[in-house]
């Protein structure tokens, strides 16, 4: 039975008809389902109620759970069980994100279509957004059992359903297509980095912080902002339009040479010594393959019982995706009694912060440009040590090494 024509409500399965059969549809006959999908008659109320709020709750639900009744651990070590309260507030915050996300990415979907040939219609790229994601949905139903978690990365099908579907729903002409679908699953990864980070931040501050946040529509302003950080869609469609103009010179074999910092200029900028005791290294590495470069320079420091290892690289060969890293203000952090972690954007840089106070273990890292980064970790130290050594770093001759 067709999807389009109205039947009555399945009491016995108490779902949706045809949610289902669209499900497993779409997994195992991608093509000829987004033909089908891309002529019918829909919604984004329908497709939300009668197919995406299901399917995103398997995951939230199925983690939750599984962290009560089996726990989160190493088995024979440590295992912690979810407390009832703890898994209901985070599965709520889990699966609303989850909805969250996938408006958030039928914005940023329809938004980009221009840049690459494509027609700006809102409800084909939520179709897009929706239908892609359920192999990632679907797949967490693993999450029940944590010994199978790991194979929750078969929800990365969804990439390849987004593959194929974004180019014919968004009608995007086909040398272009391949650029407008990397770029897509860029910030589809952001976007789901997110949602893991906020999905852990659990308590009632997190959901009355959700409950008061709005979607800003990117053509109001040049900006989407979601509860969790924003993405200047401007510097977005300039960084899409360098990954597909990258992407078509790869295809045709007339890819420029991607300069990237010498590596032993980087390790000049590593500190001699730091609180009073001497480097041990450096070493350098450089090298890439498929277009992507990438130079480093490492060393550590023995600094009062602990050891802190720092990290300055150029990943000059990420061209574009630095640009849509750099598109991305975030503002995500998660704290319990045990340590915390942190993504921000501060001064234009991505600021990544975790530490694990039992532990007594820390990184700390800071991203320009999408391209430069400086890390600090450290084991038996204090975050405020990580942070006084990447600060000390001068971010400017950085850039100025790369190409």
């Amino acid at each position: 039975m067709s999807d389009t024509e109205p039947t009555p409500p399945s009491v016995s399965r108490g779902l949706p008809p045809g949610l289902i059969e669209r499900a497993v549809n779409i997994i195992l006959r991608p093509l000829p389902t987004w033909e089908t999908i891309a002529g019918e008659s829909a919604s984004v109320k329908s497709i939300y109620m009668g197919y995406a709020a299901i399917l995103a709750a398997i995951g939230p639900v199925c983690h939750a759970v599984g962290g009560m009744i089996f726990g989160r651990g190493v088995p024979g070590l440590m295992v912690l069980h979810t407390p009832p309260l703890a898994a209901v507030a985070e599965a709520v915050v889990g699966y609303v994100l989850n909805l969250v996300m996938v408006y958030v990415l039928a914005l940023i979907i329809d938004a980009l279509a221009p840049s690459f040939g494509g027609r700006k219609d809102r409800l084909a790229a939520f179709k897009v957004a929706a239908y892609s994601s359920t192999a990632a949905w679907v797949a967490g139903v693993f999450g029940l059992i944590p010994a199978l978690a790991i194979l929750g990365l078969l929800g990365f099908y969804s990439f390849y359903l987004l593959y194929l579907g974004l180019p014919r729903l968004m009608q995007a002409p086909a040398d272009k297509g391949l650029g407008y679908t990397v770029v897509v699953i860029i910030v589809s990864i952001l976007l789901w980095i997110i949602v893991a980070a906020v999905g852990g931040a659990i308590g009632g501050a997190a959901m009355m912080g959700l409950g008061g946040a709005a979607l800003t529509q990117p053509e109001a302003q040049g900006r989407l902002t979601t509860p969790v950080g924003g993405v200047d869609l401007g510097k977005l469609q300039k960084a899409a339009d360098q990954m597909s103009k990258q992407a078509e010179a790869m295809k045709n074999g007339t890819a420029a040479p991607v300069k990237v910092a010498d590596p032993v200029a980087l390790a000049a900028l590593l500190p001699a010594s730091y609180m009073g005791v001497s480097a041990i290294g450096p070493s350098t590495s450089s090298g890439g393959a498929g277009g992507v470069k990438v130079a480093a320079a490492e060393t550590s420091y023995p600094v009062n019982g602990g050891t802190i290892r720092l990290k300055i690289s150029d990943n000059g060969g990420l061209g574009g995706l630095g640009g849509v890293m750099a598109a991305a203000d975030m503002n995500v952090s998660n704290s319990s009694a045990g340590g915390y972690d942190k993504l921000t954007t501060q001064n234009g840089e991505m600021v990544s912060e975790k530490y694990d106070a039992n532990a007594r273990h820390g990184e700390y890292a800071v991203i320009a440009d999408g391209r430069y980064s400086i890390t600090a970790e450290g084991d038996n130290v204090d975050m405020s040590a990580l942070k006084s050594l990447v600060a000390g770093i001068d971010m400017n001759r950085l850039k100025a090494l790369g190409g």
